[in-house]
C-alpha cells in the first residue's frame, strides 16, 4: 500500500495493491472516501448492501457509513480521502480546483493515470451532493460520545462512565451505540486510536512511544491493531508515505 499526502490540505491518495485483505466493518469519522477500481474486483458491503466492483467502477464512503472491503491480491484500488472539515469549509468549485492541481502533481509522479484521476475529480461534486443531502443520522447523545472518543481516543473511557454521560444503563448504551455507529464502543475507540496514531507517525517519535501514548498494552498489541485496520504495519506505513502537491 502507498500513501500520498497533501502537505497543505487534508487530502490523501491511497494505492492499495498486492494484498489479499478483508477490512472488517468500520467507518471513517473524519473524511469522505472516493475509490476507483484500477484492476481486478473489489467487494464492498456498504450499510448491509454488498456490491462487487470491477475495473473502472467508483464507490464513495461518506462519514459514519459502516462498510467492509474485500480485496484480492490481483486487485488495485485507488482511494482519495478528503477531510470532512475541508468539505464543510470549502465550496465545491474551489475544492475541484484544488483536487485538479493535486491530480496533475500525482500524474507527474506516476502514481496513477489520467483515467483514474478524471473519475476522482468528477466524484468530488458527488461528495458535496452527499453532504448537502445530509449525513447519516446519529442519536444526539451518541454523537456527543463519538465526538468525545474521536477527539481523545487515547483516554481510558469505561463503558459505565460513557453510559452515565447520557443517563442510560451500560447494556442499553452498548446496544444503542452499536445500532447507531455500527460497532461496539471498544471497536470504535481502537479504530480512532489507530487513526490518530497515523498522524503521530509523521512526528519524530518511536513506534513504541506512540503505542504507549495511545493506550496500547505494548508495541506488539499496537502493531496487530494497526495491521488489522490499516492493512500494513506501522513501520511499513511510515516507509510508504510520500508528499504531493507541495507547490499547490
Amino acid at each position: 500500500m502507498q500513501y500520498h499526502q497533501c502537505d497543505k490540505y487534508p487530502i490523501e491518495f491511497v494505492l492499495s495493491e498486492n494484498i489479499d485483505k478483508h477490512f472488517d466493518s468500520h467507518n471513517h469519522v473524519g473524511h469522505y472516501v472516493i475509490s476507483v477500481i484500477m484492476q481486478g474486483t473489489v467487494t464492498v458491503c456498504l450499510e448491509n448492501r454488498e456490491v462487487v466492483c470491477c475495473r473502472g467502477d467508483v464507490f464513495i464512503i461518506p462519514p459514519y457509513a459502516v462498510h467492509s472491503v474485500r480485496q484480492g491480491r490481483d486487485a488495485r484500488l485507488l482511494s482519495m480521502c478528503i477531510g470532512t472539515a475541508f468539505v464543510e469549509e470549502t465550496d465545491v468549485n474551489t475544492a475541484e480546483s484544488i483536487v485538479r492541481e493535486l491530480l496533475k502533481d500525482a500524474a507527474v509522479q506516476g502514481i496513477f493515470g489520467k483515467e483514474q484521476g478524471n473519475k476522482l475529480l468528477v466524484s468530488v461534486r458527488e461528495v458535496y451532493r452527499l453532504r448537502d443531502s445530509g449525513q447519516k443520522e446519529i442519536d444526539a447523545g451518541i454523537k456527543i460520545l463519538t465526538d468525545k472518543i474521536t477527539n481523545h481516543p487515547e483516554q481510558e473511557l469505561s463503558i459505565e462512565a460513557l453510559a452515565a454521560d447520557i443517563f442510560v444503563s451500560k447494556y442499553y448504551f452498548i446496544r444503542k451505540f452499536r445500532n447507531s455507529v455500527g460497532m461496539t464502543p471498544h471497536q470504535f475507540c481502537i479504530q480512532n486510536r489507530i487513526r490518530k496514531s497515523q498522524g503521530l507517525l509523521d512526528e519524530e517519535k518511536t513506534i513504541s512511544r506512540i503505542a504507549a501514548e495511545m493506550g496500547f498494552y505494548d508495541q506488539s498489541h499496537f502493531d496487530r491493531a494497526f495491521q488489522r485496520i490499516v492493512g500494513i504495519s506501522p513501520s511499513e506505513y511510515v516507509r510508504s508515505k510520500k508528499q504531493i502537491g507541495q507547490s499547490t
